[in-house]
């Protein structure tokens, strides 16, 4: 487990590999499996390097569109996979892909509910999931980020127990 103060905010995070590369790459972008999260940035590295920052751009939105999307401030994976699939298609693989996955703040506040967490939502910066291909390789780290720092690690705990059960179930071995 890592901890690292960045900014401000303590961030808590465990790293495990993925073993079966070409599923999870298949669950990833051609499935639904991260079809409902948020995505903060996306890294891939072809011909050229491509760094898409996932900030929803409001101005290019209509009325409607913004009063549906309300105050998300993060495009979801659905929102932007074809293309980062269209980037990365081809002969060869990439050289290096890096995704930023974070659960959406309505998600999160239904998991401290749920589970009666001893943090306020308004405590927590984020869950994350954070993807790295490189080197044939492919690893996954969980992250949680809290404004204030705490000794209960509960939250945390729960974060990386629930990214594995989400990985049994889509068959996904770490």
């Amino acid at each position: 487990m890592y901890y690292i103060l960045k900014e401000g905010k303590v961030l808590y995070m465990v790293s495990f590999d993925i073993v079966d590369v070409k599923l999870f790459m298949n669950n990833l972008l051609k499935e639904q499996m991260f079809d409902e999260f948020e995505v903060s940035s996306v890294e891939v590295s072809t011909l050229t390097k491509f760094n898409i920052s996932c900030d929803i751009n409001k101005k290019y939105l209509s009325t409607d569109e913004k009063e549906i999307l309300g105050d998300r401030k993060l495009i979801t994976w659905i929102e932007i996979k074809d293309i980062i699939f269209n980037i990365i298609k081809g002969n060869k693989p990439p050289t290096s892909l890096k995704i930023v996955f974070s659960l959406p703040h309505n998600k999160i506040n239904n998991i401290l509910s749920k589970n009666q967490l001893n943090v306020t939502a308004n405590n927590v910066n984020g869950l994350f999931i954070n993807i790295l291909y490189e080197d044939n390789s492919l690893k996954c780290t969980t992250g949680t980020s809290i404004k204030v720092f705490t000794l209960d690690k509960t939250l945390e705990n729960y974060w990386d127990n629930s990214i594995k059960k989400f990985f049994k179930k889509h068959n996904i071995a770490v």
